[in-house]
């Protein structure tokens, strides 16, 4: 019998070899998420679980895991690029879970090797299948990264370098309507929690926790940034340059995140003031905690000997009172001691510690990391703004004075809201803590990133180019400014109104004299009798000729004359705004479904409705003065004098047809005769 063999190109032995020499090096030379991470554990502590697609993923079921051809690169590539390029979204592991599914559907085995074009398009496919819009988009294009890392460093045969991701980009720009305002209500912070805000700061308060998120606070309203980047910044972050005019100008050097770099964020002359008192402020609560940081950098084998500590040498023996007293402890009795010692995992016992064998235990318990708050930015905990001893911003412990701690973005949402899903919590937000409520009674709502929304569209509203935004926001990529603008569908108008008169909402500039304010001079001349107030202006019909014509339908009434800067009247305009668009929405679906009459309702709608668009953009225009006095055609106008005159029209010009039978069905349809 013939011998027969499966040729194997040097290309596949090559990617093969790659491949198995990339897991090796990720396993044994990274130290990424530590050099005791267990390579053989599924389940990562503070990195991730390598699961499969759908599955829980705080599951402990071995089930749930990656395929074992699979689950070593998923690692090895988790870890490389969290090491190269750490990101909290990890949108690595949506890749590595739905690639895995996708290779496992086209019942092949799921090792990387067999990654191929339809195996990448049936991934994407499962992305937007497992994931909501927009993560499925930011999984895609780390599908996209994979593939061409893959490629590029040769671990398959394959070339996969050309492939895109299918999946398009979720748009947030902003739209109109009541959805659009609630979508950026929900964006922006609320006027009466920036005033609350404000006044505490202005309060100066002592006490630590009010001090961190107020200053935490202003700073984020001083300059468009990320909660993360305040939090990070180091001690010695401010600057101060003179211009080119000779003006000093104010600014703090700040590492942004999402791949800008680093930069000198310019703070508004507005601003400065409560800038360098933020600043202020937070050297002076952290300063205790920096001399504790640096002296555990420079002397790891002496113990720190803060105001409590025992002064004993470091080598004698320590009662269980000294002990506490080193570490910070409660030690009023000897229950507290006992208490106090049990909880840190020590021995309950006098003369078995000594500041030296506390040292130790001191330096195990210090935060991850250490001296490193963030290495990539080169921030130790010594030079950091917010470095802080263990409790100093907590409530019903005392302040370790020898273990350090770094506040996280959670910290700050935190106090800034109440935690509504426990109803039973004791938790207070710093409004809360000062007696602080919304207008309806409500606890104040807010976030950190709230206040980033804000000064963009601040920077939107003053004009600044899309690359400055970009640039003070510390954004790599200027389309991102779409989501952080919102401005309404009124300032977008006027503002583009503004840069080309010939770009306007109603038409060419030639078209738009219908739509001009009158002056009160020229309003004075018109003909007319009685002016009667409406609750949108005032109505110029003359009475004493024919009763109303439109039954009260003041905004479809061309007779109807509104006066810019009357703000309650406005108010009601827009109110009216926001029902009949509505009222228009149901007409529109009733249409689509076919429903007798539907069509009538539509048409009366979408004119009402964009005339009271046409009315509110003139009545809201910046160059349009306060009490000018507007007043639109309505040529779509319907009353009963316009009915019968049409009517009496149309009888005529039936009169001059030939067609008999058309001119009496078109007489009994009027109800009249043909005299």
């Amino acid at each position: 019998m013939a011998e027969l063999f499966h040729f194997k190109p040097k290309s596949e032995i090559d990617a093969e070899r790659n491949l198995l020499e990339f897991i090796s090096k990720c396993e044994t030379d990274l130290t990424v998420f530590g050099n005791d991470l267990d390579w053989d554990a599924w389940r990562w502590p503070k990195a991730g679980n390598f699961t499969k697609s759908g599955a829980n993923s705080r599951t402990k079921d071995e089930a749930d895991k990656l395929d074992d051809d699979f689950i070593d690169f998923a690692k090895a590539y988790f870890r490389y690029q969290q090491g190269h390029k750490p990101t909290g979204a990890k949108n690595e592991l949506k890749a590595l879970r739905t690639i895995e599914a996708a290779l496992l559907q086209s019942s092949v085995l799921a090792s990387i090797h067999n990654l191929s074009i339809p195996i990448l398009d049936n991934a994407s496919q499962l992305m937007r299948a497992c994931y909501l819009s927009g993560a499925d988009y930011h999984g895609g294009r780390e599908l996209e990264r994979l593939a061409k890392f893959v490629t590029s460093k040769k671990l398959i045969a394959a070339d996969l370098g050309g492939w895109r991701n299918p999946i398009a980009r979720k748009t947030d720009i902003t739209q109109t309507g009541q959805k659009a305002k609630a979508r950026r209500e929900k964006k922006l912070p609320s006027e009466e929690a920036l005033i609350a805000m404000a006044e505490i700061f202005a309060a100066d308060s002592t006490e630590p926790k009010d001090i961190f998120t107020s200053c935490a606070f202003a700073m984020l309203m001083c300059a468009p940034s990320r909660i993360t980047e305040v939090l990070e910044l180091p001690v010695d972050c401010e600057v101060e340059e003179f211009d080119s005019k000779g003006v000093s100008r104010y600014g703090w050097r700040f590492y942004a995140g999402k791949g800008f770099g680093g930069d000198i964020k310019w703070i508004p002359t507005e601003m400065v003031g409560i800038a360098k008192e933020a600043i202020k402020r937070l050297m002076k609560l952290t300063e205790e905690s920096r001399k504790l940081a640096k002296w555990i950098e420079t002397n790891p084998d002496k113990f720190y000997r803060h105001e409590c500590c025992p002064k004993l040498d470091d080598d004698y023996p320590l009662t269980m009172k000294e002990a506490c007293q080193a570490l910070g402890q409660a030690n009023g009795t000897s229950k507290e001691c006992r208490t106090s010692l049990n909880n840190f995992g020590l021995e309950q016992k006098d003369g078995v510690h000594t500041l030296k064998s506390l040292w130790k235990y001191v330096l195990s318990r210090q935060p991850e990391g250490f001296p490193w708050i963030n290495r990539e930015r080169k921030i130790k905990y010594s030079n950091a703004l917010f470095c802080m001893r263990r409790n100093l911003i907590g409530t019903g412990r005392g302040v370790s004075p020898v273990i350090l701690w770094a506040p996280t973005h959670n910290v700050v949402n935190n106090d800034l809201s109440p935690r509504e899903s426990l109803k039973s919590s004791t938790h207070q937000s710093i409004f809360d803590r000062h007696g602080y409520l919304a207008a309806d009674g409500k606890q104040i709502k807010l976030n950190s990133h709230q206040a980033r929304h804000l000064l963009n569209t601040f920077a939107q509203r003053g004009g600044l180019s899309q690359l400055e935004i970009a640039k003070w926001s510390g954004r790599a990529d200027q389309k991102q400014n779409r989501t952080y603008n919102h401005m309404s569908e009124y300032e977008m108008v006027a503002k583009a109104e503004a840069l080309d008169t010939s770009l306007t909402l109603f038409g060419p500039s030639g078209e738009i004299d219908k739509f001009l304010p009158i002056t009160i001079q020229e309003f004075n001349t018109m003909e007319k009798g009685a002016v009667h107030v409406t609750e949108f202006g005032v109505c110029v019909h003359d009475f004493t000729m024919t009763p109303c014509e439109k039954y009260r339908d003041c905004l479809n009434c061309h007779e109807q004359v509104c006066i810019k800067g009357e703000n309650e009247k406005l108010i009601r305009i827009k109110a009216r705004l926001n029902k009949v668009e509505q009222l228009f929405q149901a007409a529109e679906n009733a249409l689509k479904e076919g429903l007798s009459g539907a069509d009538r309702w539509y048409e009366y709608h979408k004119n009402t409705f964009e005339r009271l668009l046409e009315l509110v953009s003139i009545l809201e225009h910046p160059d349009v003065d306060d009490g000018a006095q507007i007043k639109l055609r309505n040529d779509k106008s319907f009353s009963p004098l316009r009915r019968a005159i049409e009517s009496k029209q149309a009888i005529i010009a039936l009169k001059n047809s030939d067609d008999t039978n058309l001119l009496d069905d078109m007489a009994k349809l009027l109800g009249g005769g043909l005299g």
